[in-house]
């Protein structure tokens, strides 16, 4: 797994939403500032936009930040939801955001 920064992590997911946006899934590369070119893979099944990046990871000791960046992004009036580690899912988080349309489901995962 290559570890991602914390700064790169939220340009992926904001690479991701902007995808979102377009109401289309297909996989996107985000030129991040700390670790280069990422692929970001998204796929909409039913109602959901799944989206992450097969290969990456984040330390876990920068989910609290991750927490707080959720707090005032997107924007526009709307904020990111964030689901933390737990028994069923010890190594990942979910950046998420439910629209009228689809819901925003990013996958994180933490070393």
């Amino acid at each position: 797994m290559v570890h991602l920064t914390l700064q790169s992590v939220e340009q992926c997911i904001t690479a991701a939403y902007n995808k979102f946006l377009t109401g289309q899934g297909g996989n996107i590369t985000c030129a991040t500032t700390d670790n280069g070119n990422v692929v970001i893979q998204t796929v909409i099944r039913g109602d959901q936009f799944d989206c992450g990046f097969a290969g990456y990871d984040m330390n876990r000791n920068d989910k609290a930040g991750l927490r707080n960046w959720c707090t005032t992004h997107p924007g526009g009036g709307w904020v990111f939801g964030f689901r933390d580690t737990d028994p069923a899912h010890p190594d990942n988080v979910n950046v998420i955001l439910r629209t009228p349309a689809l819901f925003f489901n990013f996958h994180v995962y933490l070393y």
